[in-house]
């Protein structure tokens, strides 16, 4: 008898066991790993060569966003130190006792130390250079992916509005940038100096971030928008409230206009009939997937607006009262505001931020002070989040594994 024939063959360290999910079929497995919080995922991607392709399989992508999306979003924290800005997450779904934001790496930093958050879309952020508007970046915050978009064209003293999101129809992402300049070849530069409306030029740019080359221009905005980026993206249209008109014999408060990511068209949206509206008490934001207005009177109450039906005038519904808890909560002003808050923000004192997954509405006052308002017994309480900086402004973001298809050329 051969009595090498019966020994047991010996394993290769290179074979190792298949682990428990490796044997799963690839449906449950794929069940399991789309509900796990998205830093155990990012983890994930490091036990072997195996769970690494599997974490990067597209339709898991899509399964864990659509898992996260209905869930608690998580907050992104834009702190403008100067010299170099700051990110933190917070995820408020693991309820307060356990709410600590942790800080973000930012890979561009060199290139952009100091950055506006544009916008939060699908897990992605674009930002911009807080000072000259270029360069601009896409972002992962969690997986830390991150392009850097071509350079547009530019003009002496401009002002520039941002927007950005995602169409659900034409499947694309789109960077919107509203250029507001004066007309250097004014004959007369004493009137360039004194900035007379006359003299404002415009033009906007659009960037699709599916496959596009260049920036494309569509001419000159047809609404006086104000000068924040856009608030609210609902039905693949980023919303921007315009500016009051003043002119003698006529007054018109603000208006809300919409821009059309697929047909790239600006349209006015009726707005909800609340009374006289201006700049600093009304603001914009998505509640429960539709669009909502925010007014503030006299710093003594909040109403806020939703549009039941989307575009449809009379599905406007005041659907809370909200009173204003500024004394109570805002922080004092030992200095200057931060530019995030002054320039994003204008006078306001307070914003919405979301509607948290128990009902309550997150408010964030100026400053940095996060507070959650139960609309049905009426009282407001402050969280306690550690690992904050001293002065931020919240931003709503979907934690994913979300990324553009097509690379840029």
């Amino acid at each position: 008898m051969d009595l090498a024939a019966e020994k047991p063959t010996k394993k290769r360290k290179s074979d190792p066991e298949p682990t428990a999910m490796e044997i799963l079929p690839q449906e449950i497995a794929m069940d399991i790993l789309s509900r796990l919080p998205i830093t155990s995922l990012l983890q994930f991607r490091f036990v072997n060569r195996g769970w690494n392709r599997l974490s990067r399989d597209p339709d898991l992508v899509e399964l864990q966003f659509s898992q996260t999306a209905r869930e608690n979003p998580f907050l992104i924290f834009h702190c403008d130190n100067p010299l170099r800005n700051q990110l933190y997450f917070l995820a408020l779904s693991g309820g307060q006792e356990s709410a600590i934001a942790k800080k973000i790496q930012t890979p561009f930093w060199e290139a952009m130390p100091e950055f506006d958050v544009i916008a939060s879309c699908n897990g992605l952020l674009c930002l911009s250079d807080s000072l000259y508007g270029d360069p601009l970046f896409v972002y992962n915050p969690f997986t830390r992916q991150h392009r850097e978009l071509p350079k547009s064209r530019q003009f002496d003293d401009q002002e520039v509005v941002f927007g950005f999101g995602f169409h659900p129809v034409s499947n694309e992402y789109k960077v919107v940038k509203i250029i507001h300049y004066w007309n250097q070849y004014d004959a007369f530069p004493r009137r360039r100096r004194f900035r007379i409306p006359g003299l404002r030029r415009s033009e906007v740019q659009v960037f699709s971030l599916n496959g596009s080359r260049n920036w494309k221009s569509l001419g000159k905005v047809p609404y006086p928008l104000e000068r924040r980026s856009s608030e609210a993206l609902v039905n693949g249209r980023l919303h921007w409230l315009t500016q009051p008109l003043r002119r003698p014999g006529l007054r018109r408060s603000c208006g809300i206009v919409s821009f059309d990511i697929a047909d790239e068209q600006f349209r006015e949206v009726a707005r909800p009939d609340c009374g006289g509206l201006n700049r600093t008490n009304y603001h914009l934001v998505v509640l429960g997937g539709c669009l909502a207005a925010v007014v503030c009177f006299h710093h003594y109450r909040f109403e806020i607006w939703v549009m039941k039906e989307y575009d449809v005038k009379e599905s406007w519904v005041k659907e809370f009262n909200i009173k204003d808890g500024s004394p109570r909560f805002m922080k004092s002003q030992t200095r200057h505001p931060y530019g995030i808050w002054k320039h994003a923000s204008g006078q306001r004192i307070a914003r919405v931020v979301c509607m948290l997954e128990n009902g309550n509405i997150l408010i964030e006052y100026r400053g940095g002070v996060l507070v959650s308002h139960d609309p049905i017994s009426g009282t407001s309480e402050k969280l306690a989040v550690q690992g904050l900086p001293d002065f931020f402004r919240s931003v709503v973001h979907v934690g994913c594994l979300k990324w553009i298809d097509s690379p840029l050329p």
